[in-house]
């Protein structure tokens, strides 16, 4: 049983492992997170905050480029970044800030992108400032999970689909 077991984890894996073979593959790389906007840690060093938020980013652009055809690779380079909301230093439970989300404290990137094609041609190319004012409409907030970086998440498949897949 304990061998059966195995073999269908094993099984499982190369299956997800072949499926994602055929999909676009991304090329991620970013400028100095330093002299991003809004990057700032609350309870965590900021090096490693940058390093975590840096690869959820890097995470869901490969997620949405798995979407776009086989053979294809999306070259992304991150310019700059505002997560959404603000850190605020005045609650007495969060001595290091803590980050809260107002309407008006919306996320933002801006970013050059290229598409290439298997053979290396470029496909689509371009550098875009994105942002979604009504990141936090009750439709919006409803397709979330809630979950640390999901506005800066969404923003990026919004992209994905309105650059490349419209």
């Amino acid at each position: 049983m304990k061998h059966l077991h195995k073999t269908l984890i094993a099984t499982a894996c190369g299956l997800a492992m072949s499926a994602g073979a055929h999909a676009a593959t991304v090329a991620f790389e970013y400028t100095n997170p330093d002299d991003f906007r809004d990057i700032r840690a609350t309870e965590q060093s900021q090096p490693k905050f940058e390093q975590n938020v840096l690869r959820e980013l890097e995470d869901e652009f490969r997620a949405e480029a798995a979407k776009l055809p086989e053979g294809q690779t999306l070259h992304v380079t991150l310019k700059d970044i505002d997560l959404a909301g603000d850190i605020e230093y005045f609650h007495q439970s969060y001595p290091f800030g803590l980050r809260v989300i107002r309407d008006v404290d919306f996320p933002r990137m801006e970013l050059s992108y290229e598409l290439r094609d298997a053979d290396g041609q470029v496909l689509k190319s371009g550098e875009d400032k994105v942002s979604d004012m009504g990141f936090r409409t009750p439709a919006f907030e409803a397709r979330l999970n809630m979950e640390p970086l999901d506005y800066e998440k969404a923003l990026i498949r919004d992209w994905v689909r309105d650059t490349f897949r419209s």
